[in-house]
C-alpha cells in the first residue's frame, strides 16, 4: 500500500512539472521591451518542451536547454530562475541575477479583418501618458526620427517603432481594424491601450 501511496505521490509532482512546461511553451516578449544580459535588442523567447530559444525580434540568437521543477527554471543546469503567472499569458520571472523581476507576455494571434493594405494606410492616435503618439505606416521620409512599422511574426501583429531607423520597440497588438489598434503587454500602466483612426 505505500508503494502506491509513493507511486501516487511521484506520479502527481512529474504531472505538474509536465503541466507548468505545457503552460510555458510559445513565444514571449519581455514587457517593455527592455534588454539586458547578452540579450540586447528587443527580446523574444519561444519555449518548446525543453528548450529556449531566444531572438532579437525576429533575428534568432541562441538556444538553450531548460528543465522546471515545482515554480523553478533551470536553464543549462548553471542558471536557476523564480517563475510565476500573474495571469495566463503574462510569466514574471526572477532571480539573484536579475535587479527585479521581469515580465514575459505570451504572442498571441492579431484578430485582423484581413484588409492590412488598407490599414497601412490609416493614421492612428495613441495616447499613454497624457501625451499623444501618431502612429503612420506610410510616413517614412528621409530624416525622420521616430517611424512606425506594422510588422509580423507567425501570427501575430506588432506595431515596431524605429528610431533614427534602428527598431527600438515592438508593441503587440491584440486586434487590429481600420477604427482602432489594440496593444497590450505594457510594463507600467495600463496592460492594454487602444489607439484610435484619425478622421
Amino acid at each position: 500500500m505505500k508503494f502506491i501511496d509513493s507511486y501516487l505521490v511521484v506520479f502527481v509532482l512529474l504531472l505538474s512539472i509536465s503541466v507548468t512546461a505545457q503552460e510555458l511553451e510559445g513565444k514571449w516578449i519581455v514587457s517593455g521591451n527592455k534588454s539586458f544580459g547578452g540579450f540586447p535588442g528587443i527580446y523574444l523567447m519561444e519555449v518548446s518542451e525543453d528548450s529556449l530559444s531566444h531572438y532579437n525580434f525576429d533575428q534568432f540568437v541562441t538556444k538553450t536547454a531548460y528543465q522546471t521543477e515545482g515554480n523553478k527554471l533551470k536553464i543549462d543546469t548553471l542558471a536557476f530562475a523564480d517563475f510565476s503567472f500573474k495571469n495566463p499569458n503574462r510569466l514574471s520571472i526572477s532571480s539573484e541575477r536579475l535587479e527585479q523581476p521581469i515580465d514575459y507576455i505570451r504572442l498571441i494571434p492579431t484578430e485582423t479583418n484581413g484588409r492590412l493594405e488598407e490599414i497601412r494606410k490609416i493614421k492612428y492616435d495613441l495616447v499613454r501618458g497624457g501625451k499623444n503618439f501618431i502612429i503612420d505606416f506610410q510616413d517614412h521620409t528621409d530624416g525622420k526620427i521616430m517611424e512606425s512599422f506594422l510588422k509580423k511574426i507567425d501570427d501575430t501583429f506588432f506595431l515596431v517603432i524605429h528610431r533614427h531607423g534602428n527598431p527600438i520597440t515592438a508593441v503587440p497588438i491584440e486586434k487590429i481594424t481600420e477604427d482602432k489598434i489594440h496593444l497590450y503587454g505594457f510594463m507600467a500602466g495600463p496592460e492594454k491601450l487602444v489607439a484610435k483612426a484619425i478622421d
